[in-house]
């Protein structure tokens, strides 16, 4: 069987801790395929970058400097609904996943425990076989 044809994705960022952010920057862009098309610490700074770049997936976390990044990912998918979410966040409980799940999260990760599946995850869904994670 032949290796999976993976596409260049644009992925925005929706994280209000730098070092976090510095971090993701790092492991998405190491492979080549990936790059950032923004980032954003704010709800509205978050808008307003997705829809300047749309991006093809956006990385939220729940608890920003301004606002919630659950609000942050459902308005962005009903302004841009091919954009594949998901909520990396240190607030991982069933109740936050209920509602990214309803947000329209396509992953809802923890922080402390599964960070480093982003890049995984990634090439799954540039490969066009990922599937929603969510509980």
């Amino acid at each position: 069987m032949p290796p999976a044809i993976l596409r260049t994705m644009k992925v925005f960022l929706v994280e209000d801790s730098p070092l976090v952010r510095e971090r993701l920057i790092e492991m998405i862009e190491a492979d080549g395929l990936h790059s950032i098309a923004g980032h954003a610490d704010s709800y509205d700074e978050a808008l307003a970058g997705i829809g300047a770049s749309t991006p093809d997936v956006g990385i939220f976390d729940i608890k920003l400097a301004r606002g919630s990044g659950i609000n942050a990912l459902a308005e962005a998918r009903r302004r841009l609904p091919s954009l594949v979410g998901i909520v990396l966040s240190n607030h991982a409980t069933p109740q936050h996943a209920k509602a990214s799940a309803a947000a329209g999260a396509a992953y809802f990760l923890d922080k402390s425990t599964e960070f480093e599946r982003i890049p995984a995850i990634l090439s799954s869904i540039a490969a066009g076989k990922h599937k929603q994670d969510m509980p």
